[in-house]
Order: C-alpha cells, then sequence, then structure tokens
C-alpha cells in the first residue's frame, strides 16, 4: 500500500514534466524525503507526524485529494501497528527490499541502522526540549550553589575594639590681644514706593486704600493673595488681624493682630503707621433755665380809726 501511494505521486509528479529538484523548491520540502515517499520508505522521515504533514503538502502541491492520500496512509499503516506488515506485503522486490531493511535493522553493527536509530531518537523538536531542561536544571543549580555558600560561609564580622576608661576633658585655652571684629549686616534694599502684598490664612474682611483711593474692599477668602502697589503709603483694614499675612516690599511681616482683633494700618516705603481710632465729642445744646417771675404782694391801706367826739 505504501508502495502504491508513492506510485501515485511519482505518477502526478511526472505528469506534469516534474522533477524532484523542483518539487522541492515549491514545497520547500527536502529531496530526499520526496524519493522517500515516493519509494514508500516511511523508515527514512523524520518523525511520523512530519511524514503526514509532508504527504499532505505534496498532494496538494501535486492537485491530489490530500484527505484521500492520508487515509490510504492510515489503512496502510493498520497492517504496521498490528506487527502484520511483513506478511501483507506483496512478494518480489518490494519484499526483498522489506527483508533487507529488516536485515539491516537486526544487525547491530550495522552503520546504517545505528544512524537510523540516532535520527528517529533525536529529532530537532526533541533537541531543543533537552537544551531548554537543561538550561533550566544549570540555573536551579547555580542559584542552589550560590545560596547554599551564602549561608555555610557568612561574611566575617569584624569586631571594633572599644576603648573603656577615662576621657580627657579638653582645657579651653584663653587667647589674649584678640580684639574681636562685628561683621557688617548686608545693606537692606531700599524703595521708593510701597509694594504690598496679603496673604490670607482665614476667610475676613479687607479693606485696601492706595494713595487714598480705594483699591479693594470685600471678603478675602482663605488661601488667596493680593498684590498692591502706591507711591506713598497703602492703608490695610480688616476685621479680623490673625488672618491676614503682611509682605512689605519683599519683607514678611507676619500677621497684622490677634484673632478677631479690628485693625488698621499703614504701610510707607519707610515703615508702618498703626492708626488708632480716636473718638470725636458730639457737641449737644443745654438749654438755659429761663427766670420765673415771682408775684409781688400788693399792699392793702387799712384805715385807721378815727377818734369821735363825743359832747
Amino acid at each position: 500500500m505504501l508502495e502504491a501511494i508513492g506510485a501515485t505521486l511519482r505518477a502526478a509528479r511526472e505528469a506534469r514534466g516534474w522533477t524532484i529538484e523542483e518539487v522541492e523548491k515549491a514545497t520547500r520540502i527536502r529531496a530526499r524525503y520526496l524519493a522517500a515517499l515516493e519509494a514508500g520508505e516511511v523508515d527514512s522521515l523524520p518523525s511520523p507526524l512530519q511524514m503526514r504533514g509532508f504527504l499532505r503538502n505534496y498532494a496538494q502541491h501535486l492537485n491530489l485529494n490530500p484527505d484521500q492520500v492520508l487515509a490510504q496512509l492510515d489503512e496502510a499503516l493498520k497492517p504496521a501497528r498490528r506487527g502484520l506488515l511483513p506478511s501483507l506485503q506483496p512478494r518480489g522486490k518490494s519484499q526483498t527490499r522489506a527483508s533487507a531493511k529488516t536485515t539491516e535493522s537486526a544487525s547491530p553493527t550495522s552503520p546504517v541502522a545505528s544512524v537510523r536509530r540516532l535520527r528517529r531518537l533525536f529529532t530537532p523538536d526533541i533537541l531543543i526540549a533537552a537544551i531548554a531542561i537543561a538550561v533550566v536544571i544549570g540555573f536551579f543549580v547555580w542559584g542552589g550553589l550560590r545560596i547554599a555558600n551564602t549561608v555555610l560561609n557568612p561574611p566575617a564580622v569584624t569586631p571594633t575594639p572599644e576603648v573603656l576608661g577615662p576621657t580627657n576633658t579638653p582645657t579651653p585655652t584663653i587667647i589674649s590681644g584678640v580684639t574681636p571684629s562685628a561683621t557688617p549686616l548686608p545693606p537692606v534694599v531700599s524703595f521708593s514706593n510701597v509694594q504690598l502684598a496679603l496673604v490670607v490664612e482665614r476667610r475676613t474682611f479687607v479693606r485696601v486704600l492706595t494713595d487714598g483711593a480705594v483699591a479693594f474692599e470685600g471678603i478675602l477668602l482663605p488661601d488667596e493673595r493680593r498684590e498692591f502697589v502706591a507711591q506713598s503709603v497703602v492703608e490695610v483694614t480688616t476685621g479680623d488681624g490673625s488672618s491676614v499675612r503682611v509682605i512689605l516690599n519683599q519683607r514678611d511681616l507676619g500677621l497684622m493682630g490677634n484673632r478677631g482683633e479690628v485693625i488698621t494700618r499703614q504701610y510707607l516705603p519707610t515703615g508702618i503707621i498703626t492708626v488708632t481710632p480716636t473718638i470725636t465729642l458730639t457737641p449737644t445744646l443745654t438749654l438755659t433755665p429761663s427766670e420765673t417771675p415771682t408775684p409781688t404782694p400788693s399792699l392793702t391801706a387799712t384805715r385807721a380809726p378815727t377818734a369821735t367826739r363825743r359832747p
């Protein structure tokens, strides 16, 4: 049956006028494997799986039905699986070839049989798997040796000697004749105008006048920053002195006052003026009491008794 399949392949190839080398270039199957398929020598192929793949590709290239060819191959290999293939093969040339193969495989000293046996055992897939397993085993062995070396040979700890005993306290040496010199402070940058920044820490009411004009009046929220510039004076009034931080001419002056303190300050290029509210007296009219006339008692004339002469 195997030779019949090979004869079918060879007849189809020859009918198209193709050579083994041309089919090898078209199918990328080696010429010796194509010749083995046409001769029915399945032992010359690397593995049964590759044999089926080669046979399918070769049949498709020859416009044959690959499923039918593979079915014929399965039918031909059934007796071989049962160990009955030699008895079912036709006599003659094929039987002579089979007996020669059996003789070669049976003779342990035959180099051809040894090479074929090695080729069956060491396929490319098996070699790749063996190399991968060897690499993994080598990695684990190397890691185990390093761990064992670290555990068995810990690094030596060199003890540091500690000297116990009284310690000498150095006596300060007084150097006479040294005149201390004061380090001059860096010059303060002078500004000709007022550059004022207000940083709000809590919600509060703020009123700002720049050179007498209202620049801002309203509620400021936390983390809000407002900047003002004036030529001579910036006046700030807030309802909570601890809620407003003042930065005058790039110098942080801190908070304006205490919590809940209503405060007004004027900021000049040369300093700060705290405005103290003054109490303005409003004059009130006091009415002067008018004189009330006192009634004067009137004099009543009383007639004096007159003497009466009696005769």
